[in-house]
């Protein structure tokens, strides 16, 4: 475990700086080019943590990847759908990404595994999912009361289902995707709200048939012959979230972001600041991407508070905890409705949040279904915080400590390298001393 320990004074963003490549995209870009057939090459990867946990695991079950770390290239030879049967447990660690993705693609797979997870994922419930996996014909069994460790076996007669989203999750979305592309029959997903909408699209990128209607989603069966592409990851938004609310919240800034990603389904953060006043030029946009991407110009600007919808929120689900501080900070009230779906998803980063803000002196109401912030807060620091091994807070209290020239501790920054391993650098690279 490491601390850091923040500046004795405040700072504004000026210049310019490159965020790594997508996460979301890139989990997702290493499942498809490893059941494809053929070679994937991957432009623009990020080599966080996570992410080479999700190598590992597609390593060991066939899949030949090649990384170039210095040119952030990697090259897939995929398996053609024909998985590696193991003599020992896939270990997952805690990324929740990968354990929801890898159920949908073991589902169609007739060799039996054990799939392990850290203590954190452990404990993170997955009935819901595994019964919707279990209807189309895969067989799920934990082995201890807790959610994993799980053993899986797959079914080469995968029956496709119809599934009424009663949770907004693009999580087991995903993995129901990746379960019917290899199912016998169409798999039909009546949509609650949309959600972010990667799998869907690199699912068709790489040769599977899914349709997108404004209220279903289709996985149409007979489509599943993948094959290798080339794909050049975009800029992640949620790690660009991080220097937009800075640099607004930091007078005297402005920061250049290239080629970061502006999949609607990822950008309701542009939205949220839009209504609370900001004005954020995007240029030289992309033209015919398979993920549309562009730059980012921010300035500091003044903010007031908003009313963030329920259909709003699927968008936002990374970056609720720097909507918190940008609120805090803006003038009036703001309150994020309808966060019910989302607080059953991540209500410890909820909590959390609401937790470390307050050794900031920031305090709001989080509730199971709303969350109130009041504006014009100012930041007095009472007491060191802590991250709580979790890599958005880690970062957002990172942002915080830009504000104020009162000097505190970060606990367990490490949490940062599950997304982002070079961001205090990159941060330092556009901090001028105000």
């Amino acid at each position: 475990m490491f601390d850091f320990n923040t500046q004795p004074r405040k700072f504004k963003f000026q210049g310019e700086v490159t965020v790594p490549g997508d996460k979301s995209i890139a989990h997702r870009a290493i499942m498809f080019g490893a059941l494809a057939d053929g070679v994937t090459q991957i432009s623009n990867f990020m080599y966080a943590d996570d992410l080479a946990v999700t190598v590992k695991a597609f390593r060991e079950l066939g899949a030949k990847i090649h990384t170039e770390i210095s040119n952030k290239d990697m090259i897939i030879k995929g398996v053609n759908h024909q998985l590696k049967p193991l003599d020992h447990p896939l270990q997952i660690d805690n990324v929740g990404t990968l354990r929801s993705l890898l159920f949908g693609v073991l589902a169609s797979s007739t060799n039996a595994y054990e799939v392990q997870g850290g203590e954190y994922l452990s404990q993170r419930p997955t009935s819901h999912l595994v019964s919707l996996l279990k209807e189309m014909g895969a067989s799920y069994q934990p082995t201890t009361e807790q959610a994993l460790p799980m053993q899986i076996t797959g079914s080469n007669n995968l029956q496709g289902i119809t599934y009424h989203q009663d949770i907004s999750n693009a999580q087991i979305k995903s993995s129901l995707i990746l379960a019917g592309i290899y199912a016998n029959s169409d798999t039909k997903l009546i949509r609650k709200l949309p959600t972010r909408n990667h799998t869907e699209i690199l699912a068709n990128y790489f040769g599977a048939d899914v349709t997108v209607d404004p209220e279903i989603i289709t996985v149409h069966a007979g489509h599943s012959d993948l094959r290798g592409q080339d794909l050049t990851i975009p800029g992640d938004f949620s790690s660009a979230a991080m220097y937009i609310a800075g640099a607004l919240l930091s007078e005297g800034s402005q920061i250049t972001l290239p080629r970061v990603g502006l999949n609607t389904t990822r950008i309701g953060l542009l939205n949220v600041v839009k209504q609370m006043g900001a004005n954020i030029g995007i240029e030289n946009r992309s033209i015919n991407s398979v993920e549309p991407f562009g730059d980012l110009v921010i300035k500091a600007q003044k903010l007031h508070g908003t009313v963030i919808s329920a259909k709003q929120v699927p968008f936002i689900i990374d970056e609720i905890p720097l909507i918190a501080l940008l609120a805090s900070q803006a003038s009036g009230q703001t309150i994020i409705d309808g966060i019910h779906d989302v607080y059953l998803q991540i209500s410890d980063r909820l909590i959390n949040m609401r937790t470390e803000l307050a050794k900031l002196g920031i305090v709001m109401q989080v509730h199971d279904d709303q969350i109130i912030v009041d504006g014009n807060q100012e930041i007095k620091v009472k007491d060191d915080v802590d991250s709580h091994n979790d890599h958005r807070i880690a970062m957002m209290l990172c942002i915080a400590s830009i504000l104020t020239d009162q000097p505190f501790k970060i606990k367990n920054i490490e949490a940062i390298d599950v997304s982002y391993p070079g961001f205090i650098a990159d941060l330092n690279k556009v901090l001028v001393t105000k």
